[in-house]
């Protein structure tokens, strides 16, 4: 079975708590409450990019390999490598997966990622993906391209932006009869990660853009 990223961040944690008399004297070590550490230590929970990214180095986990990787969203797409001359920077909002109801123009980038000429013409701005909810086609910790100006298409990807909530990636279909969008997620475990409608008359408020690509490894 391939390696995934959580996987390496167990490793890691495991790897770096063994040189300590136990996880709790680890976890002091890097400045996270004990239960948090636990969660991760015995993979019950996966950590945010945003809560590793201060304990990386010192658990000796990379959280940039040398050369990402992109691709369209497709189902036949290419992998391709993110690299060359011309490399466009993109801004990149964690915005995806929970959150406050916060629009992405009130708000500023948390970083910036570099793509190709032609992934960077087709997007207009990136979110940091945090959730499982539409794994395995967009892994936890990816960063995806929104086009902002995209026509809706029923079936694609879309970022939407639901009050109270925050915002969520998911698959938009077309209820004609009952007027209703149906958000939908790729996990499997539709208990977790259950479909929700939205009446047809309220997307504009709601659907901010489609995604066009997906980067990992940045």
């Amino acid at each position: 079975m391939e390696k995934t990223f959580e996987d390496e961040i167990i490793g890691a944690i495991k790897k770096f708590t063994a040189g300590y008399t136990s996880v709790r004297a680890a976890a002091e070590s890097l400045g996270v409450t004990y239960e948090t550490f636990r969660s991760w230590h015995d993979g019950i929970k996966s950590p945010s990019i945003k809560s590793l990214s201060p304990i990386a180095r010192k658990i000796g986990l990379s959280l940039a390999p040398e050369v990402p990787t992109i691709k369209r969203v497709g189902s036949n797409a290419p992998i391709e490598k993110v690299e060359g001359e011309d490399l466009q920077k993109v801004p990149v909002y964690s915005v995806a997966g929970a959150g406050p109801g916060v629009m992405l123009d009130s708000i500023e980038p948390m970083f910036t990622v570099v793509a190709p000429p032609d992934y960077f013409r087709k997007s207009n701005c990136a979110v940091l993906v945090e959730g499982h909810s539409m794994e395995p086609l967009i892994p936890h910790g990816a960063i995806v391209g929104i086009n902002r100006n995209a026509d809706f298409q029923a079936n694609e990807l879309f970022l939407a932006h639901i009050p109270y909530e925050g915002y969520v990636i998911k698959r938009i279909a077309v209820d004609i009869e009952r007027q209703e969008y149906v958000f939908k997620s790729e996990n499997a475990n539709k208990i977790a990660y259950p479909d929700f409608r939205v009446s047809i008359n309220e997307s504009e408020k709601i659907i901010v853009g489609r995604v066009v690509w997906i980067m990992w490894g940045y």
